[in-house]
């Protein structure tokens, strides 16, 4: 079997769950599972901002420009709101994929006006 034959069926198999969109509650997991890993991403790169920079882990390490210079409290408080602000924008990001992947899974509901031409036709 040659490799774009196998690439073709493994697309296949990856996207079938996908295709199979009117299980709901199977969608649904996916999109759960996917907000859930999104989510441990955020935390992961949250803690990397919490790192200390590395002027102050080595105050030998600090550059020409902010020798002798310790970061006001001011800076600092400026840091801490743009951390969680880049924190939330980060959460947000992962709701809204979250909200798309689940409006994604609803199964697609006809007009109305089909669904009384329908009814009348059987009825």
């Amino acid at each position: 079997m040659n490799r774009s034959a196998l690439f073709l069926v493994l697309f296949g198999l990856m996207a079938t769950p996908l295709a199979h969109a009117d299980e709901p509650s199977v969608c649904k997991s996916v999109c759960t599972s996917e907000k859930e890993q999104c989510t441990v991403r955020a935390r992961k790169l949250t803690e990397l901002d919490k790192l200390p920079t590395p002027e102050e882990k080595n105050p030998f390490a600090q550059t020409a420009e902010r020798a002798g210079q310790l970061p006001s409290e001011s800076g600092r408080a400026t840091e801490r709101l743009a951390a969680q602000r880049r924190n939330r924008e980060r959460t947000d990001a992962c709701d809204a994929t979250y909200m798309r992947c689940t409006r994604a899974c609803a199964p697609v509901v006809a007009p109305a006006a089909e669904q009384a031409t329908s009814a009348k036709q059987s009825g």
